[in-house]
């Protein structure tokens, strides 16, 4: 909540906050091409999610002094009914970007009604599921008549048989485009207050719809947990108990499989550690003690290899309070195989190649420094550790494409193949694989034998803290790793649009593309087609092999070779 925005009172729910202060006059960039902007502009409605969810009643001063706020900068009013942005300013056409193209919006694009796709730039447009969201605030509001229009509206925004959209258009009415149009700039055509260009019906819409009909003549949702209700809006919420914790310092790592939890909290209280592992999965411990006189508490707690949470709860008579810190372990629970080290900074492909320039890609995203292989019996876990793993488009695993190749010597059949002919890269033939393992963000992990059979799920977690990505593969399925093995590591962007799913190239890097060189380059690679680069920023090479000339296309077909267990 800022105090000092830009909107009504000055005080309202904006989308977030860059550093947790949400007075700072801080801008940033609205992404897919849109504008950047002051957080205290940014304004959504994601704030009704605490109420649906029982954390803040619907009369909150703070929530019904930022309802006037949404309506007046990101709600629309079409033939419909009544629609809203996910995200925006008051500038005109400043929300988010992600949809079909308005020209008359900031977020170049042309012409009217390109499919957001094959530019990447382009206009949001209203997306029904939040008219769903606003129905149900109205319930708790004890406003059925405005819930059950809302309802209505969310219907004459569907198409078809009431399928609800994931966007619908606000704008004027645009004709089809002429029969013969190039299809990545062709519109289909659309009418104020129905489907846009998107998803139709959008599951999470449909859902939506749903769930608000079921809760239609009740007082609340249907999925509100009862149990949140009762602790913060039946009654009011417990006293805060301050609670700090003085080590182990946030985002820290250790060696150890233990760590001592040092803190202060109120004399007297029930202080309770409990230390989550969320890279690898596996139970949560817990250590309880009793604050002395002065506050201080020391409990110590088990840590599992990777990235840990500790989150230290205390009580005392009605008031609670809670701290949490992350801690990476390196302490193994199992048999190390292979543990290598790559190059920090050489995330750079043959040394030329560029990050997109939007500032959803953070330096360090493609530029792996670790590359570990751990039999854990049963499981055999694969760790790739980056130089930056921050989320990325909503997600852990967002910006990135990792490929690990697989040779197991006893293995019957073999193959040199990268996943797609146009990656532009094959397995060197002394490192063939057996096994192929692909992680991203946005699809199921990929399994495989040299055959192209599927091989069965994988565990995958990817992790701010620790940088790594963990892949939990069965040992049934891949073999046990020994002296011999060969593992062939390649990084990428991931690009959902694209048909190999790996991020393209462009002369010099655009905003969701990668560059072959940076301007004013002038090595021969700078000249290259841009669809015939090796889809491959850093890989894992083996001792005495240079990345840079392993991965240089202009010396001839790039072949990528795997480091040998010894």
């Amino acid at each position: 909540v800022t105090t000092n925005g830009p909107y009504a009172t000055g005080r309202y729910f904006i989308r977030l906050s860059k550093t947790g202060d949400p007075n700072a006059a801080i801008s940033y960039g609205l992404g897919n091409g849109s504008i950047n902007a002051d957080q205290r502009s940014v304004i959504d409605a994601g704030f009704l999610e605490l109420v649906r969810l029982g954390i803040l009643p619907a009369d909150d001063p703070d929530v019904v002094r930022s309802l006037p706020v949404v309506d007046d900068v990101i709600g629309r009013t079409t033939p419909s009914g009544q629609g809203f942005y996910r995200y925006g300013t008051d500038a005109a056409g400043s929300e988010d970007g992600y949809g079909d193209c308005f020209v008359a919006d900031p977020t170049n694009c042309a012409p009217d009604g390109r499919p957001w796709p094959t530019g990447n730039a382009g206009s949001g447009h209203l997306w029904p599921v939040l008219s769903g969201e606003r129905a149900e605030y109205a319930l708790q509001t004890g406003d059925t008549s405005a819930a059950l229009a809302l309802l209505g509206d969310m219907h004459a925004f569907a198409s078809g048989i009431g399928l609800v959209p994931e966007q619908d258009w606000e704008n004027p009415a645009l004709p089809p485009s002429p029969f013969g149009t190039a299809p990545e700039i062709a519109s289909i055509g659309f009418e104020p207050g129905k489907a846009a260009g998107s998803a139709s019906p959008l599951t999470w819409a449909q859902a939506q719809d749903a769930r608000l009909a079921l809760s239609i003549g009740s007082d609340r949702p249907v999925e509100q947990p009862d149990i949140v209700r009762a602790r913060y809006v039946d009654q009011a919420p417990p006293a805060n108990l301050p609670t700090t914790v003085s080590s182990p310092a946030d985002g820290s790592s250790t060696a150890a499989s233990t760590v001592q939890v040092n803190g202060t909290t109120a004399g007297g209280a029930t202080v309770t550690v409990a230390s989550t592992p969320v890279e690898i999965p596996g139970p949560t411990t817990r250590a309880t003690t009793t604050a002395a006189p002065d506050g201080t508490f020391s409990v110590t707690v088990p840590l599992a290899f990777g990235a840990n949470v500790l989150t230290v709860a205390s009580a005392l008579g009605g008031a609670t309070g809670y701290a949490r810190v992350a801690i990476t372990s390196d302490a193994i629970t199992g048999t190390t195989v292979l543990d290598t080290a790559d190059p920090s900074g050489d995330d750079n492909g043959p040394g030329t190649f560029t990050y997109p320039t939007s500032s959803d890609f953070h330096a360090g995203a493609f530029d792996l420094t670790r590359f570990q292989v751990i039999d854990g019996g049963s499981t055999i876990y694969l760790r790739a550790t980056l130089r930056d793993l921050t989320p990325t488009f909503g997600s852990p695993l967002g910006a990135q494409l990792l490929d690990v190749f697989t040779r197991d010597p006893a293995a019957g059949s073999f193959s040199t193949a990268a996943p797609f002919a146009s990656r532009n890269y094959t397995i060197a033939p002394d490192s063939a694989w057996s096994r192929r393992i692909e992680v991203q963000g946005f699809a199921d992990p990929v399994f495989v034998d040299a055959d192209g059979h599927g091989l069965g799920a994988i565990g995958l977690s990817a992790n701010e803290t620790s940088r790594a990505i963990t892949m939990a593969v069965p040992a049934a399925a891949l073999g046990h790793p020994a002296s011999g093995w060969v593992f062939s590591v390649v990084l990428h962007g991931q690009d959902g649009f694209s048909p190999d799913q790996a991020r393209g190239f462009a002369p010099t890097a655009q905003p969701f593309a990668f560059g072959l060189c940076a301007p004013g380059g002038v090595s021969p690679i700078c000249s290259i087609d841009p669809g015939t680069a090796p889809k491959a920023m850093d890989v894992i090479t083996p001792a005495g092999t240079s990345q840079a000339t392993e991965l240089d296309p202009t010396l001839g077909p790039v072949t990528v070779h795997g480091v040998t267990v010894p």
